[in-house]
């Protein structure tokens, strides 16, 4: 899971459009909080160190993993509620709020650290809104159109792994 989501990282039509998040959380969807979560650090630790743009400074690397610490026990808990089971309609609007939640909350502490960063938090996040607003959509959409039918692969996938 941490391969497919860094190869994800790379995948990205458009800058912050990204398929990391979905992917973190069905981690957690497919092998419960702990072990979603840990994906998670792993795998924003292993970005932000080796991106080929170069490190991140250490606060903003310190908060994108923290950032990316949500989505795994975000999807355990879709998980553990039975929404992969639930009508496609339910699973598409439970899986858009969950993504706009996980994604707000991932842009919000690394906007603050980068705020920090140069000593401008007022400045990083009012100038990161317009990127936090196609990061949030983008992946709304993403989770609502791609999640909805993989997360009850993944739940499926779940089950088999636990018997």
């Amino acid at each position: 899971m941490v391969a497919a989501a860094l190869a994800s990282a790379y995948a990205k039509p458009f800058p912050n459009v990204e398929l990391i998040t979905l992917v973190l959380f069905l981690s957690g969807v497919l092998l419960g909080a702990r072990w979603g979560a840990l994906v998670g650090a792993v795998c924003e630790l292993t970005f932000s160190v080796l991106n080929p743009y170069g490190p991140a400074p250490p606060l903003v690397t310190i908060s994108q993993v923290l950032g990316q610490l949500a989505p795994g026990p975000a999807g355990a808990l879709v998980a553990a509620a039975g929404i992969p089971a639930r009508p496609a309609p339910v699973r598409m609007l439970v899986l858009g709020t969950v993504g706009a939640l996980v994604t707000t909350y991932f842009d919000l502490i690394t906007n603050i650290a980068s705020g920090i960063v140069i000593g401008q938090i007022r400045v990083a996040l009012i100038g990161g809104l317009p990127f936090a607003l196609l990061h949030v959509g983008s992946n709304i959409a993403l989770f609502a159109l791609l999640g909805t039918p993989l997360v009850a692969v993944f739940a499926r996938y779940r089950a088999r792994l636990s018997s």
